[in-house]
């Protein structure tokens, strides 16, 4: 009797093990993207609109998942990644807040 596992449970820990691969190694991407995007100085309001449509885009997050996230419109996300001035500040919190950017205020 030997000690070894089945050749079955080695095969389902090798796939388990490369999921896991694949994983990090899109957490690192998404990771990487992210830290591109939030060094980025935001000098105007539309800088602004685009960081947040490129912190959408690394997440990998389409419009209409974000507008179910948020409850705002399509069309009003696309006017806040544009100019977020052309929208209410709260709209613009949310969008934030679902995306995982943090709006501080730097002294």
């Amino acid at each position: 009797m030997n000690n070894y596992p089945a050749p079955s449970a080695l095969a389902r820990l090798h796939d388990i093990t490369q999921q896991l691969n694949t994983l990090q190694q899109d957490m690192a991407a998404v990771e990487q993207q992210a830290s591109i995007v939030a060094g980025a100085a935001i000098d105007s309001l539309p800088s602004l609109g685009s960081q947040l449509n490129a912190r959408r885009k690394a997440l990998g997050i389409d419009l209409l998942t974000l507008e179910l996230q948020t409850g705002i419109s399509a069309s009003t996300l696309k006017r806040l990644f544009k100019d977020p001035a052309q929208v209410k500040f709260g709209s613009v919190y949310a969008v934030a807040e679902a995306l995982g950017v943090r709006l501080c205020a730097a002294v």
